[in-house]
C-alpha cells in the first residue's frame, strides 16, 4: 500500500475546504424509525448528555454507560439524533448487556485476527434496534454522517469493527470504514469541555515530535514541514509546558503499556500520574492534533486504587489540557503498522486540510478494500493490518481538520 491511495481517497470525498465555518442543518427528510421509540423513551431535555441543538447536522450520539444486572456488569446505550430528539432506551437488546470479551487488544495478542472479525459480526448480529437505528440515520445523512460514541466504560468494546450492512454496494459492513466515528471520553476538566463545543477548527503549524530511542529515526518524514523535535520525554513535556509554543501536531512514537492504575499505566516511561500532573500550555494556545502513536493509549481504565467508575486513559490529559483532538491506539500496534498510518496521514494532510475523522474513516475503508468477502480465505497479513488500522481512534471534538503546512507556507 502506498501513501497517496490515502491521499487520494481523502481528495475525493472532500473539497480543499472541508470544515464548514457554520453549522447549517439541511431540511429534514422523513426517516421511518418511529418503531424504535416507545411510550417510555425519554425525551432529550431530560437526559444528562444530549445533542446539542447546536451541533452541527448529521452528528449523531451513541452514548455506552456502565450498569450492573443480576450481578454481573454490563453496559447500556442510549441513541441520540438530531432529527427525532428523542434517546430509545428501553428494549432489551439496548440495555443490560454483558462485558463482551472482543477487545481489539485481546485479539491482536493472540494474533487470532480471523476469529476475531468472525466473532464481531456474529456478537453484532444480535443488536436489532442498534443497526435499525443506524441504517436510517445512514439512510438520511448519506456520507455526512458523524457518529459520536461517548463509551464510559472499560469494556474496550471494538464499534469500529461494529458490522453494519446497508444496500450500498460500495458499503464495507464494517462501521468505522463507513462511517465517521468519533470517540469522546469524560473529560475531567472545571471548565466544561464537550465534544460538540469549539466550532469548526483546523489543526496547522509546526510539529512537535518525540521518537523513542528504541524506534527508528522519522526526521526525513518531517523535513519539508516546520518541526521541533524532542529527545526526550522531559524535552517534550518542557516544549509543551512552554506559555510562547504553538503545535498543529504533536506526534509521540513510543511505548505504552496498560495497567490496572495509573502509577502503573505508562507512556513513554512516564506513568499516568506523572504525566497528568503537566500543565502543557502550548495545547490550549493553538489548535493542536496529538497523535499518540503508542500501544494502548486510548485504552480505558478504572483505577482499581479509587474503586470509582471515572474512567481514565492518556487521551484524556491531553484533551483536559487543552488539545482539539487525540488520536491513539486500542492495543498493541507493530512498528511498521504504525509507521504505515502515520505516513498516510502526512500524505492526505500535506496540501490541504482534511477532516480528521474522514481520514480515519477512509483509512480503514481502504484496508477493508483489500479483504475478500470470505474471510477464510483472506491473508493473514491483511487480515492484521486491518484490525490494526481500527486499533486508530479519534478521540476529540466535532469538524477537526489537520493541515501539513510546507516549510515557509502560511500557517
Amino acid at each position: 500500500m502506498n501513501t497517496q491511495g490515502m491521499a487520494g481517497i481523502v481528495k475525493g470525498d472532500r473539497s480543499r475546504e472541508p470544515i464548514p465555518t457554520a453549522a447549517t442543518r439541511p431540511a429534514q427528510v422523513k426517516v421511518e424509525v418511529e418503531d424504535l421509540r416507545s411510550p417510555d423513551s425519554e425525551a432529550l431535555d431530560s437526559l444528562s448528555a444530549p445533542v446539542r441543538a447546536c451541533a452541527p447536522a448529521g452528528a449523531v450520539l451513541l452514548r455506552v454507560t456502565r450498569q450492573s444486572y443480576e450481578g454481573e456488569e454490563c453496559f447500556h446505550l442510549e441513541l441520540q439524533d438530531d432529527t427525532a430528539l428523542r434517546a430509545t432506551v428501553t428494549p432489551q437488546d439496548l440495555r443490560n448487556q454483558r462485558r463482551p470479551q472482543l477487545d481489539l487488544a485481546g485479539i491482536a495478542t493472540a494474533g487470532t485476527w480471523q476469529q476475531g472479525l468472525n466473532a464481531l459480526r456474529s456478537w453484532s448480529d444480535t443488536k436489532i434496534t442498534l443497526r435499525q437505528w443506524l441504517t436510517a440515520l445512514r439512510r438520511q445523512h448519506g456520507r455526512n454522517l458523524r457518529l459520536v460514541v461517548w463509551d464510559e466504560t472499560d469494556f474496550q468494546i471494538p464499534w469500529e469493527l461494529f458490522f453494519h450492512e446497508t444496500d450500498d454496494p460500495d458499503d464495507h459492513g464494517w462501521l468505522g470504514a463507513d462511517v465517521e466515528l468519533i470517540r469522546w471520553t469524560n473529560v475531567y476538566s472545571e471548565t466544561p469541555i464537550d465534544w460538540s463545543t469549539g466550532g469548526a477548527s483546523i489543526c496547522k503549524g509546526p510539529v512537535l515530535s518525540y521518537i523513542d530511542k528504541d524506534f527508528k529515526n522519522l526526521d526525513d518524514r518531517f523535513k519539508a514541514l516546520p518541526h521541533d523535535k524532542a529527545d526526550t520525554m522531559s524535552e517534550l513535556l518542557s516544549k509543551l509546558n512552554a506559555k510562547d509554543r504553538r503545535f498543529g501536531l504533536v506526534h509521540f512514537w513510543g511505548h505504552g503499556t496498560a495497567a490496572a492504575d495509573g502509577a502503573q499505566a505508562t507512556l513513554g516511561g512516564l506513568s499516568m500520574d506523572l504525566l497528568g500532573r503537566h500543565r502543557m500550555h502550548a495545547l490550549r494556545a493553538a489548535d493542536t492534533l496529538v497523535l499518540l502513536n503508542a500501544c494502548s493509549s486510548a485504552l480505558l481504565m478504572n483505577d482499581d486504587r479509587f474503586r470509582e467508575r471515572a474512567t481514565r486513559t492518556f487521551a484524556e490529559i491531553f484533551l483536559r489540557r487543552g488539545a482539539r483532538g487525540v488520536i491513539a491506539t486500542a492495543g498493541e500496534v507493530g512498528k511498521p503498522d504504525s509507521l504505515e498510518f502515520l505516513d498516510r496521514l502526512l500524505a492526505a494532510a500535506r496540501d490541504q486540510a482534511v477532516s480528521v475523522s474522514a481520514l480515519l474513516r477512509d483509512y480503514r475503508a481502504t484496508l477493508a478494500r483489500e479483504l475478500p468477502d470470505d474471510l477464510s480465505t483472506a491473508d493473514p497479513i491483511l487480515l492484521k493490518a486491518f484490525i490494526y488500522g481500527c486499533m486508530y481512534h479519534y478521540i476529540g471534538r466535532l469538524d477537526t481538520a489537520l493541515y501539513m503546512s510546507p516549510q515557509g507556507g502560511t500557517s
